[in-house]
């Protein structure tokens, strides 16, 4: 990905998979790894609708109290 005005990398990209399994294991093998003196930084991406808000799934929080 390139920066619009600058034209320099921001420093991400996106890759697609055809299916869940192979994407696990690309990211269980490379997170973590150095590239070109750089520690990569792997995770997946959420899915968004173009023009439509994005819907982070939250996990309801619980808080405890020890009295």
């Amino acid at each position: 990905m390139y920066d619009k005005n600058s034209g320099r990398s921001r420093g991400f990209c996106f890759v697609q998979f055809s299916n869940e399994y192979e994407a696990k294991c690309a990211k269980d093998a490379m997170d973590g790894k150095v590239m070109l003196g750089r520690p990569l930084r792997i995770s997946f991406a959420l899915g968004k609708v173009r023009g439509g808000p994005v819907i982070v799934p939250r996990l309801p929080t619980v808080c405890r109290f020890n009295v």
